[in-house]
């Protein structure tokens, strides 16, 4: 097997990812920073799961420095939104080095691109340097809040992965998709393939969009009238803006409570959103590119957003006054919005 993904992004993802892929016995480079690079570098990468603990040696590299890439390697790119155009600038314009088929001037930017981000920004930021971009919905209840561990309780998979190509070759990036799903589905992960990934992506940001509420203190039932009262509005948004024309039903439900089993939402360990994550850690979020995005497209097709607008400023000032999760109620969202 000569193809290797490269890994850009240690996180909860990229480090799921490059785990299992390893395990499964496909060559994957993670490419980490700080606390998670020094863990990795000396030591496994310990993944707690619901009845016992793994640990996985990984290949690791700090940076594109570190690596020669060639033709046959696959980039995958699993930081946050909000790193995602520093990272393109980062790997985009390296050279290919050390393989047969290199011609002069190739450039990392002639490699397929995988793009793991909740929301739908980066596939366009992608798309201004790389040719080839395969755009996934990520679906993988875990979370990453020391350096060296991460928690993933879901069984018999490790998570529910949605590829599918955004550029225009069509031949050649259907077998990249299946060869990415194959590898996938191989390393432990329900895998599937779309023609419209866009669509998929879009459905999905109806989901994003619900991560802030998990910062936001509240009983089980106010949070659940605000993610209902967030959802119908980011719906109304993407089909009176025009950006799709009807929504899919989305992912088989009993599907995936079937593939990750009921006791990994049970159990105390279960993974927070990746929102509440980045607050618990101090780290910037991706709410500018979930409730953000559903605002951006309001304003555009001259629309109302209030809800999505109210919570992304919210968490946006939380943040920059270094808040930590449940600082803000349900209440301080729905203040100036009446449902």
């Amino acid at each position: 097997m000569s193809r290797r993904y490269i890994i850009i992004g240690a996180g909860a993802i990229g480090s799921h990812l490059a785990a299992h892929l390893t395990q499964a016995g496909v060559p994957a480079i993670l490419v980490a920073r700080g606390a998670q690079l020094e863990a990795l570098r000396n030591g496994p990468l310990v993944i707690h799961r619901l009845d016992r603990d793994d640990e996985v040696r990984l290949t690791v590299v700090g940076g594109p420095d570190e690596i020669e890439l060639s033709s046959d390697d696959i980039l995958v790119l699993a930081t946050k939104t909000q790193d995602v155009e520093d990272a393109l600038s980062e790997w985009a314009w390296l050279p290919l080095e050390g393989a047969s088929g290199v011609e002069p001037g190739d450039l990392a930017a002639d490699l397929p691109l995988v793009v793991m981000q909740n929301g739908v920004a980066s596939e366009s930021l992608a798309l201004r340097r790389f040719a080839r971009v395969i755009s996934v919905g990520t679906i993988v209840p875990a979370s990453y809040m020391e350096p060296g561990e991460i928690v993933s309780l879901t069984q018999p998979k490790a998570g529910f992965l949605q590829v599918g190509a955004l550029s225009t070759r069509l031949e050649e990036d259907a077998d990249l998709v299946a060869q990415i799903v194959a590898d996938f589905e191989s390393s432990g992960y329900l895998a599937r393939s779309y023609d419209d990934i866009a669509l998929e992506k879009n459905f999905k940001l109806i989901h994003g969009i619900l991560n802030g509420v998990d910062v936001l203190d509240g009983t089980p039932e106010e949070k659940a009238a605000l993610s209902r009262a967030l959802e119908d509005e980011a719906k109304s948004v993407l089909l009176d803006s025009g950006v799709v024309s009807e929504l899919p039903p989305g992912p088989d439900m009993a599907l995936l409570r079937s593939a990750f089993g009921e006791g990994a939402m049970s159990d105390p360990r279960a993974p927070r959103r990746s929102t509440w994550q980045s607050f618990a850690k101090g780290q910037s979020t991706e709410v500018d590119f979930l409730n953000g995005e559903i605002v951006l497209l309001a304003r555009r097709h001259g629309l109302q957003a209030p809800l999505n607008e109210r919570l992304q400023r919210l968490l946006g000032v939380s943040h920059r006054l270094g808040e930590p999760p449940q600082t803000r109620h349900v209440s301080d969202v729905l203040s100036t919005v009446s449902l």
